[in-house]
């Protein structure tokens, strides 16, 4: 049996504090990207890992220029659960 509890008023400000080193960890992932891809090289070849840039094309529906005719049969609606994080003003 699990006896690890979590206590939901620490557990929220875990999960801010996990969604801001996500936050920042995404921030430097864009960069190092961003460097990447500026090499122009198709393959870059690290001590431990390599990366390869390729291009290739994506097709997709625009739902909005779409008549409603023939959006209609295909949409199907699902059951969204969300949690929204807002920081407390603490003054």
């Amino acid at each position: 049996m699990n006896m690890h509890v979590i206590i939901p008023a620490v557990a929220v400000d875990e999960l801010a504090e996990v969604k801001a080193a996500i936050a920042g960890l995404q921030v430097r992932e864009r960069a190092l990207v961003d460097a990447l891809k500026a090499t122009g090289r198709e393959r870059i070849v690290g001590t431990l890992h390599e990366a390869v840039i390729s291009l290739s094309e994506r097709e997709t529906v625009d739902t909005k220029a779409m008549p409603a005719e023939l959006k209609a049969p295909y949409l199907r609606v699902t059951l969204v659960e969300t949690l929204k994080l807002t920081a407390r003003k603490t003054h």
